[in-house]
């Protein structure tokens, strides 16, 4: 059943979390963009407060379709003890780009659906140079959430198709408590949250408040539950 990613910008939203059922500490700068990138010293600080408690991912920034910079940028991050790698995939020519990029770390491609999907021979592209997992998510946060760009069929039709590869799957996306029984339906391994857990949900900068983390892990578990029982 799907596990609960949460996207955090500091140590202090990473102290709000450590105690909780969340799955996976995800670090971003969510002023910086989509997939903001914290300084190394900023995530060597939280990787070592979170101590493999939990499961840590971070992001590379919204970085154009540069092999070196992406690569500079990868080789950066993987010297922490961080356990995945985001990278983002703003349009079909970087497929062939982060093909060549390697790492110690698991690497995950971030699709978003407000740009495009990719077809089974690209996530296929991916997988055989060594990418451990895809997510589907949004890169234009005034545009609306996930599905204000796709459809549940074809969120089911990227998941299987990664779940064919033997990939992880994460899904995300401006996802909002209304959206949980859906996403719960489509099973992916990871759900990601950044703007529902913040104080203020429309302002992703703004700092995550420990009653919707909580709120948001038992919608989740109801959900679960639910399904379960089904």
């Amino acid at each position: 059943m799907s596990k609960i990613l949460a996207s955090i910008k500091n140590l202090s939203e990473a102290k709000i979390l450590i105690n909780t059922d969340i799955d996976i500490i995800d670090l971003k700068d969510p002023s910086k963009g989509a997939l903001g990138r914290l300084d190394k010293d900023d995530i060597e600080i939280i990787v070592n407060f979170v101590n493999k408690k939990k499961i840590t991912s971070s992001t590379v920034g919204d970085l154009p379709n540069d092999e070196k910079l992406i690569s500079r940028n990868v080789k950066e991050i993987s010297e922490t003890n961080v356990d995945f790698i985001k990278i983002g995939v703003y349009e079909n020519n970087y497929i062939k780009t982060l093909s060549n990029i390697k790492s110690c770390k698991k690497l995950i491609a971030v699709f978003f659906a407000d740009k495009f999907l990719p077809t089974k021979e690209e996530i296929s592209i991916l997988k055989k140079s060594g990418f451990r997992g895809v997510m589907i998510d949004t890169s234009n946060k005034n545009s609306g959430n996930l599905f204000n760009h796709v459809t549940c069929s074809d969120i089911n039709n990227f998941l299987s198709i990664a779940k064919s590869m033997d990939l992880l799957t994460g899904v995300a996306g401006s996802i909002n408590m209304s959206h949980i029984n859906e996403i719960i339906e489509l099973n992916p391994n990871y759900i990601g949250f950044r703007g529902a857990l913040c104080e203020n949900s429309s302002v992703r900068s703004s700092k995550i408040s420990a009653i919707n983390v909580n709120n948001i892990i038992n919608l989740v578990n109801k959900s679960k539950n639910i399904a379960v029982s089904a």
